[in-house]
């Protein structure tokens, strides 16, 4: 049921499905609380996400993964806080895969945060170099904001590393 009201943008209501599972006595697993930080990304709430994720651990002795990480980094770039959310990804127990550093590009993209959206991308690049959606995005979001040598450079970039957008395929 959470998953399901997340799904559809009614994240208050998922929240209030945890509350009342909580409630009942019912142990949260893993699972669980990705869906919830899901529900609190969807619904703008960075400091309720924050404080689920700090119950995880806390209350229930379950320590976050990669995919709760990344939930978090996605409540933040949400959020219109993306250096937060750089932040907090170097401040995880573990790298950020290229999964994570794809969030916070597509965040960047959102706010047009050309600087950090370059790193992200570069990152992902490090970790994925054939992954021509962080060339898009990052070429995209210069484009956003009329930096047009950028998008060469980029495109140019792009063709040497042997990445290849499919054409009509949409990317990231």
């Amino acid at each position: 049921m959470i998953s399901s009201y997340a799904q559809i943008g009614k994240g208050l209501e998922a929240l209030r499905i945890f509350e009342l599972m909580k409630k009942e006595e019912i142990s949260p697993d893993s699972v669980t609380f990705v869906k919830v930080l899901s529900a609190s990304s969807h619904s703008g709430l960075t400091e309720e996400g924050y404080n689920y994720l700090n119950s995880m651990a806390k209350d229930y002795g379950i320590q976050p993964n990669y995919r709760h990480n990344d939930c978090m980094v996605d409540i933040l770039g949400r959020s219109g806080k993306p250096r937060e959310a750089e932040e907090f990804l170097y401040n995880m127990p573990t790298d950020p895969d290229a999964f994570i550093w794809g969030t916070l590009l597509a965040a960047c993209k959102v706010h047009g945060n050309v600087e950090l959206g370059r790193l992200a991308a570069k990152k992902l690049i490090e970790l994925q170099p054939c992954n021509a959606g962080a060339y898009v995005s990052l070429s995209n979001i210069c484009a956003d904001i009329g930096q047009w040598e950028g998008v060469l450079e980029i495109r140019s970039l792009m063709e040497g590393s042997g990445a290849r957008k499919e054409p009509g395929r949409i990317s990231m």
